[in-house]
């Protein structure tokens, strides 16, 4: 027992002693209640080639706002630098001086040590390019600042920031900054989705045209859905079609601008311009090999009785071309439907507004061809073709049975 209690008794204190020795190497003093510059000039007279309480007493004299004196912090500094010459940290303190300083040359030396000491870590990239274009060095900041692309592309979204907010020039920034790779391209793409920048976006999509980099199918969905979600249909359309054929898949014709109208596959490419089919509460969607217009399928949309459905989630994207008729078609059969606010064809239009809607379904129907006759407004680049049923505020306002469609067509009139 004597023995456990001795023993434990030694660690004790071979701990508390390590811990203080520790705490005074570092410049944290925990029986202090803050830091100060005495505690600091402490720690280095008890151990003069330690070179991190020089550091943070170079730094102290930074920030601390009553003491700040940066003249001290400069000679703290190359104290801590002579005693440790490959800590980064201690570079960029240096150069943050000069800096602060006016010294601009002695501030792009240091910088320069800092990347040399640890030319791939990426703080030292980050602070060196930062502070080049605090002194509008831009051509010697760009180097840090692809080498932060290319190798820690996940803080590509704050270089962008940065240098959209100096060169405000997004050609600059394509040109000069963003590294000619597929995968850096592709970062400078999805932070254009996020921003919403359309016209850069399609710039930088050309870049990888031109440079022979093939996006792979989910790239080119991607850039086909932002193209849509922007309102340029037309550019999106003609990127879709391009991916059909170059997956050797069926071009719409003039016989048939939409994408399987047929319902013969359950997807061509996925998003774009494909069928979307939504969920909804009260509809139950699925293809049905059994029945069909013509072909071996069809869509089938099962309302069970239990919602009022505001239906509008089978639906697809369509580019149209501006003041030209067209005439929108479908085959629709239906089976028991309720109330009074059937089924029916619809196109709306995306950008300069205009509609146009079938006549509605009830009960039972064998196959009847619906069809929409509209004209596009000037300056239109499309629409939404979609099947809609409209909630309804009567009695029986809660909607069953079962719809099929099958055979859609849009065509230049």
């Amino acid at each position: 027992m004597k023995r456990f209690l001795w023993t434990s008794s030694i660690l004790t204190i071979a701990v508390l002693t390590g811990f203080y020795i520790l705490s005074t190497w570092r410049g944290f003093y925990p029986y202090r209640p803050t830091l100060s510059a005495e505690g600091f000039l402490r720690a280095i007279d008890i151990d003069p080639s330690n070179p991190d309480p020089f550091y943070r007493l170079g730094v102290f004299h930074q920030w601390e706002i009553h003491n700040i004196d940066l003249k001290k912090s400069l000679y703290y500094l190359k104290e801590a630098i002579k005693r440790n010459p490959l800590e980064q940290e201690y570079w960029l303190s240096l150069a943050k001086v000069f800096q602060r300083m006016g010294d601009a040359q002695a501030a792009g030396e240091a910088l320069e040590k800092s990347v040399m000491v640890f030319p791939t870590g990426y703080q030292g990239r980050w602070m060196a390019g930062n502070l080049l274009l605090l002194q509008e060095e831009y051509e010697k900041a760009i180097p840090h600042f692809s080498y932060i692309l290319t190798h820690y592309p996940n803080q590509s979204g704050l270089v962008y920031d940065v240098w959209g907010k100096v060169v405000q020039d997004p050609d600059f920034i394509l040109k000069r900054l963003v590294p000619k790779d597929p995968f850096s391209l592709g970062q400078y793409l999805s932070y254009l989705y996020e921003t919403g920048d359309r016209e850069t976006a399609k710039k930088v999509w050309g870049e990888r045209v031109s440079l022979g980099y093939k996006a792979d199918r989910a790239e080119t969905i991607r850039h086909v859905d932002f193209l849509i979600s922007r309102g340029d249909l037309l550019d999106a359309y003609r990127i879709f079609v391009g991916r059909l054929r170059e997956e050797g898949l069926p071009i719409p014709s003039d016989k048939n601008l939409l994408i399987n109208g047929g319902f013969e596959k359950e997807k061509v490419l996925g998003g774009g311009f494909d069928w979307r089919i939504g969920t909804v509460p009260g509809a139950e969607v699925s293809y049905d090999h059994l029945v069909s217009f013509e072909g071996k399928s069809s869509l089938k949309i099962f309302f069970t009785g239990k919602e009022n459905v505001d239906y509008h989630h089978l639906y697809q994207f369509v580019a149209l071309k501006p003041n030209q008729d067209y005439l929108l078609s479908a085959q629709v059969k239906t089976k028991t439907v309720t109330t009074r606010s059937g089924i029916k064809l619809e196109i709306a239009g995306i950008g300069p507004a205009f509609h146009g809607a079938s006549e509605a379904l009830t009960g039972d129907n064998a196959w009847r061809e619906l069809s929409v006759s509209f004209r596009t407004p000037r300056d239109s680049q499309g629409g939404v073709v979609r099947l809609r049923r409209e909630k309804t505020d009567k009695f029986d306002r809660f909607i069953s049975g079962t719809v099929w469609v099958d055979n859609v067509q849009l065509k230049e009139k």
